[in-house]
């Protein structure tokens, strides 16, 4: 996520199955990343991977000392954590790698019976909102409201598959919303290039 969108590192992680939470072996996390994790650890966070930046200009005794300060730190969000893989040892990328891509997540509790769609397009055509994305959670109801982040709750007009991604395993929607209920709605804050996360309301 780029660095200072606040909350839109928040959306993503609520639609995000992991994590990765990259550090610097020179610079320490300042009072934007701090707040950040704290407002992640009260939001609840899904399973973390934590990185060091590599570096080849750290020695091997200092490089274990930092190792351990940051696991130390990260261990007070997450207390789950057991280590940081170091990117500059091959063992650590690739065990950083499989860690993502061989685990199971865990279920965020409030998440469960919500679902969520990371928007991966948005277009605006003939006053209707169409958003394609990824689904996580439950399926998504045509009869229950939906939150657009910086917009509020809306109805849902239709909710159907889109063409097939290259992601064979992923279920991809399009969520088309009524014109009516979004006319206010300036187009240009609709289009603009950002990675809308929505979640179905109750």
């Amino acid at each position: 996520m780029p660095y200072g969108k606040f909350y839109a590192a928040l959306d993503a992680c609520k639609a995000a199955d992991y994590v990765v939470f990259v550090f610097s072996s020179n610079v320490e996390v300042d009072t934007w990343g701090d707040t950040l994790l704290r407002t992640l650890q009260a939001q609840g966070l899904p399973d973390v991977v934590s990185v060091l930046y590599p570096d080849s200009t750290i020695d091997t005794k200092s490089r274990q000392g930092i190792l351990k300060s940051l696991l130390s730190f990260i261990q007070y969000f997450v207390p789950t954590q057991t280590r940081i893989f170091d990117l500059h040892a091959s063992s650590d990328k690739l065990n950083a790698l499989r860690s993502l891509s061989e685990g199971k997540p865990t279920e965020v509790r409030w998440k469960e019976g919500r679902s969520t769609i990371l928007g991966e397009s948005v277009e605006w055509e003939d006053g209707t909102l169409k958003v394609t994305g990824v689904v996580r959670g439950s399926s998504f109801s045509a009869n229950r409201l939906i939150h657009l982040p910086d917009f509020g709750d809306y109805q849902i007009e239709k909710v159907h598959h889109s063409p097939k991604s290259r992601f064979s395993f992923v279920f991809i929607s399009n969520i088309i919303f009524r014109s009516s209920l979004l006319r206010f709605l300036d187009q240009s804050r609709v289009l603009t290039p950002q990675a809308w996360t929505l979640s179905q309301c109750f």
